[in-house]
């Protein structure tokens, strides 16, 4: 078999040309590659045109069920008292939701579910502002979903994720399995992760337990990939 020859410019260009790809194809597999951790990507302040939630920034409230608030565009579920409108303790805004919970086994909650593109990388950002905490303090407690009501199981979320990712939707950040305790202090929930090849739909949720008082301001998911 002969041994062909790459000519350019009429040229023989053998060893030359090869070393050439080999570096083209190095390259590429750089820029294809990704950092080891996500949270490394360069991003701006996410803007309200960009989000997926609906009054993510805690302004719009409705009064519900006599004298309580509910906040517009977030789950009706029965919040048993523990969901309060806040104009004290703001991050930005006229407003904050407040969650506390005065009895054990109650637990406070704000809940919303988007649409969202199978594999597409979502980031999730919020403020919170731990006042009081105390027990298990407060953590996000989000689900993936397939169908509109079906949650895809966290032994399921689990082949997809290892430990220390499935704690940014199950926890208080990448291996963190609950909001820092740090009083009185507003601090930043900023991270992405990438929606598995089988979820349609996004449940972004918030949890305070029992003893912990939580503030939560400015929320965010964006679809990256839109």
């Amino acid at each position: 078999m002969k041994k062909k020859i790459l000519l350019v410019n009429g040229s023989p260009r053998g060893d030359g040309m090869k070393n050439t790809i080999i570096v083209w194809i190095y390259m590429l597999l750089l820029l294809s590659c990704s950092t080891e951790n996500p949270q490394d990507e360069e991003l701006g302040a996410p803007m309200q045109v960009m989000n997926l939630l609906r009054n993510g920034n805690c302004e719009e409230w409705e009064i519900f069920s006599g004298r309580s608030y509910y906040l517009d565009g977030w789950s009706m579920k029965e919040n048993n008292g523990t969901l309060f409108k806040e104009n004290k303790i703001v991050y930005e805004g006229k407003y904050a939701a407040k969650l506390c919970t005065t009895r054990s086994g109650i637990t406070a909650f704000i809940s919303q579910k988007v649409d969202i593109h199978p594999g597409h990388r979502l980031r999730l950002f919020f403020r919170y502002y731990m006042e009081y905490v105390s027990g298990n303090g407060a953590r996000t407690y989000c689900f993936f979903r397939e169908s509109s009501s079906s949650n895809i199981p966290a032994d399921v979320l689990e082949t997809f994720y290892d430990d220390k990712t499935l704690n940014i939707i199950r926890g208080g950040g990448y291996g963190l399995p609950r909001f820092s305790s740090e009083n009185r202090v507003w601090k930043t929930f900023d991270y992405i992760i990438t929606a598995p090849a089988i979820a349609n739909y996004f449940v972004f949720e918030i949890r305070g337990y029992f003893g912990t008082t939580i503030y939560i301001d400015d929320c965010y998911v964006i679809d990256l990939d839109m």
